[in-house]
């Protein structure tokens, strides 16, 4: 049984951030990315916000700012071609992202030889990172942002990682790895509005949402879940450790993203 609470509501604190931060961008006083960065890592630390973890804290708060984009642009309506323009400096990854994800959307996510082709040239962007791999990430983060956040359809997300796996089957694994990042947050979600409260229902919605999503293979290690609940959803510990009887009580920090 829930208590009460929706989704959405879990993440009113981080609107809220993200809405100061744009009230700041539209008076110009922000006016580079470094900047921006730090900013955000300020407001979230005044409000006890974590960011969404991925599977580093390498630039946590550098990829924090695709919340921060997406807010403003699906949240607020304040992004439109000329303001997207003006603040390129700021939000670079976020735009280039967001017009890759735009275009597989216009594709409806169904990629004949010439779209995947598009999607090959618009990830040679070294905007979004050194390697094929990160660029992928960045865009998957992106997606996975906003639809976790409910601006964007579960099924865009799963469409976009359909589509980066068929442009880079050799890549496929390690982008499957932010379908378990997506599904750990899903669960974790369900426990933090108490939607799971006995160890059994959690084992179960681990793989209720695989099938949701047509995926296999996406199944989250339950460490992952049980820090997600902790540190992003901030579950008590006693309700996590009677979820979780059998996890290290040691903070674990995912590796890799």
């Amino acid at each position: 049984m829930s208590n009460g609470l929706d989704a959405r509501q879990l993440y009113k604190s981080r609107i809220e951030a993200a809405t100061e931060i744009w009230s700041k961008i539209m008076r110009n006083e922000v006016t580079s990315r470094s900047q921006l960065e730090e900013l955000v890592y300020i407001t979230y630390k005044q409000r006890g916000i974590e960011p969404f973890r991925g599977l580093s804290k390498i630039r946590i708060y550098d990829k924090e700012i695709a919340t921060i984009y997406i807010v403003g642009k699906y949240g607020l309506g304040l992004v439109d071609s000329d303001v997207s323009n003006a603040l390129k400096d700021l939000f670079s990854v976020e735009i280039a992202c967001d017009e890759v994800y735009n275009y597989l959307k216009s594709r409806g996510f169904q990629l004949g030889d010439g779209d995947i082709e598009q999607l090959r040239k618009m990830l040679d962007n070294n905007v979004l990172g050194p390697n094929i791999d990160e660029r992928g990430f960045r865009v998957l983060r992106y997606v996975f942002t906003g639809t976790i956040m409910r601006f964007f359809p579960e099924d865009d997300f799963v469409g976009t990682y359909r589509a980066l796996a068929k442009a880079f089957p050799d890549l496929a694994s390690k982008f499957m790895r932010y379908v378990r990042f997506y599904v750990a947050f899903r669960v974790a979600e369900d426990i933090a509005l108490g939607n799971i409260k006995r160890v059994e229902e959690k084992k179960i919605m681990k793989y209720t949402y695989c099938l949701r999503l047509n995926l296999t293979k996406c199944a989250p290690h339950d460490k992952l879940i049980r820090e997600i609940a902790l540190r992003v959803y901030k579950v008590p510990k006693r309700v996590l450790d009677r979820l979780f009887p059998n996890e290290d009580q040691k903070s674990y920090i995912p590796k890799a993203q």
